[in-house]
């Protein structure tokens, strides 16, 4: 009976672990509009919007395009919570990389964010990546592809409808993904990539985050696993 206690709690602990395993990796990055014109923050979290502070060198790459895809200029500054954006007023698009790094698990199951070579007695690891798309005007270059190693790209030529399907292709390297979860915000909605990447998602209205992730296990010295998330941040046309 003492046996099949303890075991029961093992299990419990397994889980427990698990559960906080995939909390703890469901992060994504995204924006949000501030006080000033044409300046929005980027933020970092999940769990309901919630957002986390974050070093900024996480940060790893920032791009805007107009309309029809031209590169503009953007004037970052990085804060203590978080960074901020300055956009050109004729922006249509931002992109964004962000880098959340390896996180080891300790000995007691507690999150290092160190590779797994680097923490005593850890025997699983996460890389984590993280991409965003926030569509300010919906246009020519939202249909295009950036050259995100993981991309969500919707197909559709119009600003979608709030309650009317919008479909969307993922790419991991330019190659369409099949078994990509996707949902809105961080909350799984049971939908999958085909076998040629594409999806239908059905937007609310207002400002949708539309999330992608899929998780790879690898055998490598400083991690486990390789796991890419996105956030796909537009409106619908009801809403702006």
């Amino acid at each position: 009976m003492f046996e099949w206690k303890i075991n029961r709690i093992k299990s419990m602990l397994i889980l427990l672990l698990a559960i906080n395993s995939s909390l703890t990796m469901a992060h994504t990055v995204w924006l949000e509009p501030a006080k000033e014109k044409n300046t929005y923050n980027i933020l970092f979290g999940g769990h309901g919007g919630k957002q986390v502070a974050y070093e900024p060198e996480k940060l790893k790459k920032i791009a805007a395009f107009d309309a029809k895809g031209k590169p503009l200029n953007v004037t970052r500054s990085d804060k203590s919570e978080a960074s901020q954006l300055q956009i050109q007023p004729n922006t249509a698009l931002v992109a964004i990389y962000f880098d959340n790094g390896i996180w080891s698990k300790d000995k007691m199951g507690k999150s290092v964010n160190k590779p797994m070579n680097q923490v005593p007695h850890a025997t699983q690891a996460t890389k984590a990546v993280k991409y965003h798309k926030t569509v300010i005007e919906w246009s020519p270059v939202v249909l295009k592809s950036l050259d995100q190693e993981f991309e969500v790209i919707p197909l559709e030529d119009s600003q979608p409808e709030a309650g009317k399907v919008m479909r969307v292709k993922v790419l991991l390297k330019g190659i369409p993904l099949a078994g990509v979860k996707l949902g809105q915000g961080e909350i799984g909605d049971n939908i999958e990539t085909n076998a040629e990447g594409i999806a239908e998602f059905v937007p609310k209205s207002g400002f949708n985050k539309l999330w992608a992730g899929k998780r790879f296990q690898v055998q490598q010295e400083q991690y486990t696993e390789l796991s890419y998330e996105y956030l796909f941040g537009f409106y619908t046309g009801d809403k702006k």
